[in-house]
């Protein structure tokens, strides 16, 4: 879903990936999913979205998740991004205006070269229709328990769905959360968009699991850096943008 989510924020018109059992056996149960013959006939479809065997593309390129290290963004789109342990690129090696990206660096406040590593982090919200499934809320809570929050670190935590905010209570997640110095927000878009008053202060630096970090999209001044669940629970633990894998 987060693949799909963010392919249209990479320039895509839509993002779809064939339903496999795991798709499958989430969707099964599930309160507004079709029961008895009805299921029967859905699945029939459902494995029947899949690409033709003899399709033809433009472009095709294979990814090994595995060889993906966390990842962080930069600068005030979401394709300025890069693993956690890289530097921040010089205008020379990004597609784009060199202009523009000038002008992304300086509204986040930083320089070409730079590591992102340790850079203070005032904010961390988990959520969006990106990243607030009860799977993002369980990954979190993996690195934080037993640990806590940094003091001057303000964390909004908000569940996709009640249903995923009354798992997380079934789970027991919300023990370890609270122990660590977390609280649960009600579900809702919260500080993806500012919304209502959950927006992060000028010049403050968020770590934020949604997708898109243009300029005051959580806030008027407010500086985004995109990341998934382990390296918002990474920063809220030591206050700084950390490898989630140190942590482990």
């Amino acid at each position: 879903m987060t693949v799909c989510n963010l392919s249209i924020e990479m320039g895509a018109r839509g993002g779809m990936i064939a339903p496999d059992e795991t798709t499958i056996n989430y969707v099964k149960g599930r309160e507004f999913s079709p029961k008895g013959e009805a299921w029967k006939k859905a699945l029939i479809y459902y494995k029947s979205l899949k690409t033709d065997a003899d399709a033809v593309f433009d472009k095709e390129y294979s990814f090994d998740g595995n060889a993906i290290e966390p990842m962080i963004t930069y600068g005030t789109n979401p394709g300025m991004g890069m693993g956690i342990s890289k530097s921040i690129p010089n205008a020379a090696e990004v597609e784009g205006g060199i202009a523009s990206y000038e002008k992304s660096l300086n509204y986040m406040g930083f320089n070409e070269g730079e590591s992102m590593m340790g850079k203070k982090v005032d904010y961390v919200f988990i959520g969006s229709c990106t990243n607030g499934r009860i799977e993002d809320f369980r990954a979190f809570t993996s690195i934080v328990k037993g640990k806590k929050k940094a003091d001057h670190v303000t964390a909004w935590l908000v569940p996709g769905s009640h249903i995923v905010e009354a798992q997380i209570k079934e789970e027991g997640l919300l023990d370890i959360l609270n122990e660590a110095g977390f609280t649960l927000r009600q579900p809702g878009c919260s500080a993806c968009l500012a919304m209502n008053d959950d927006k992060i202060p000028v010049g403050k630096y968020a770590v934020s699991t949604s997708n898109r970090n243009f300029e005051g999209r959580q806030g008027p001044g407010s500086r985004t850096m995109l990341a998934s669940p382990l390296v918002a629970a990474a920063a809220a633990i030591t206050g700084v943008v950390t490898d989630p894998r140190t942590l482990i």
